[in-house]
């Protein structure tokens, strides 16, 4: 093969510490872009973005040129950076300590796409996947 090849989906979920429900609507709509963003910058594949007050889940194709730990040391650091320079909390805004990452292959793309599009619907009526949302 002549370049690399690469076809890795990971699912993350990552928490607000202490789970608290610091990220309202009005939030997501500019944090999610953010993330995104950072995720593109860091030569990934953003794929879809949405949580809960407490959580985020994040579905990207990996590049063969990044390293899962420094992605989410990007992805939190400069997330939580924009969030306190950005919003007024009573306390600065912090990520929990570590994350999920879930392989899954580009068949189910499209049906991790939807479970993490439906948050707030599968919270609503408690079918969340428990390995995905501890």
């Amino acid at each position: 093969m002549s370049k690399n090849n690469l076809q890795i989906y990971l699912h993350i979920v990552f928490s607000t510490k202490n789970r608290n429900p610091l990220i309202s609507v009005s939030i997501e709509k500019k944090l999610y872009p953010f993330i995104w963003k950072v995720i593109e910058h860091n030569d990934c594949t953003p794929l879809m973005i949405n949580g809960m007050p407490d959580h985020v889940h994040v579905l990207l194709k990996m590049d063969s040129k990044v390293s899962l730990s420094n992605l989410m040391k990007f992805m939190k650091g400069k997330s939580s950076r924009f969030l306190n320079e950005n919003h007024t909390y009573l306390e600065s805004f912090e990520w929990q300590c570590g994350y999920g990452a879930f392989s899954g292959s580009p068949e189910n793309v499209d049906k991790v796409i939807g479970y993490i599009k439906n948050q707030k619907q599968h919270h609503r009526e408690d079918s969340t996947i428990e390995d995905f949302e501890h």
